[in-house]
């Protein structure tokens, strides 16, 4: 229906364009010019001359009307050239647009920026949990494709820590190990799961763990991370230094060293607070 209607504007717009610019208009300039030549042929003729003067007055009047009638010949067929042009621009230019707007796609190009801005704002309102369970699902999805792959099984295990998921954390730690064996750092990261799964306890079961990973691999970063936020918890405060320091001379670099050294210092000023206020 909306097609039907767009096309019968088209024609009409089109048929008052070719009424506009080919209507033949009357030019009061020639039919004045006619006029003044015929009065003054009557004119010459009232005062009786010869006949062959006579023939020279009509041949004037003649001459002058067909050069008059050859000029706007002339004018009349530039200006139907410039009029027919003007159109011609005027159709090649509309009618693309008219068809392109009488079809659907410009709807459709609304319609997918506007999905867009509101996939934009979803993703920034989007909340932390939101966020990373599309994180677990596209682990999962790489899982699928290569299960025996056992880098993706710690990360997934990492996501479901993220979510305080500790049974399948524990579940994707298990199937890393049983690709890779006990390693340390999939050890440490069992432990670190275990222990807050415990209600944040070193229970024996999480400190036979670590004792594990911290013997194959006494810079284990997981293992070592535990111990010095357990003790601080607990105003071990020496202690706490001591696991963070190991972690310094680690030389691991995925540690943000910034948040140990700042960690250090609170744990330093706790502790010299501790000795005055037992100095005093």
């Amino acid at each position: 229906m909306t097609q039907f209607i767009i096309g019968l504007i088209i024609f009409a717009a089109i048929g008052l364009l070719l009424f506009v610019f080919f209507t033949k208009k009357v030019s009061w300039q020639q039919n004045y010019r006619q006029q003044q030549n015929i009065a003054l042929y009557e004119q010459q003729l009232q005062s009786n001359p010869g006949e062959e003067l006579a023939n020279e007055f009509a041949q004037r009047l003649l001459m002058d009307e067909q050069q008059s009638e050859a000029a706007l010949t002339l004018k009349t067929a530039v200006g139907f050239s410039r009029k027919l042009s003007a159109l011609l621009w005027l159709v090649l230019i509309v009618m693309p647009l008219l068809y392109y707007f009488s079809l659907n796609r410009f709807d459709y190009v609304r319609q997918g920026e506007k999905a867009f801005a509101q996939q934009q704002s979803r993703l920034i309102t989007a909340s932390a949990e939101d966020k990373n369970i599309d994180y677990v699902l596209s682990i999962q999805n790489k899982l699928r494709k290569d299960p025996n792959n056992a880098d993706d099984w710690v990360e997934l295990g990492q996501a479901y820590m993220l979510s305080n998921d500790y049974d399948n954390a524990l579940l994707a730690y298990g199937n890393a190990e049983k690709l890779e064996g006990g390693k340390p750092h999939i050890l440490g990261l069992a432990a670190t799961t275990l222990y807050y799964q415990a209600g944040q306890k070193i229970t024996p079961q999480v400190q036979h763990i670590i004792d594990i990973a911290l013997a194959a691999d006494p810079k284990e970063v997981s293992s070592l991370s535990l111990m010095a936020s357990d003790a601080f918890l607990k105003n071990d405060f020496p202690s706490a230094l001591q696991y963070w320091q190991r972690l310094l001379d680690s030389g691991h670099t995925g540690l943000d060293r910034r948040e140990i050294i700042r960690n250090m210092n609170l744990a330093t000023m706790l502790q010299n607070n501790r000795m005055q206020q037992k100095a005093n």
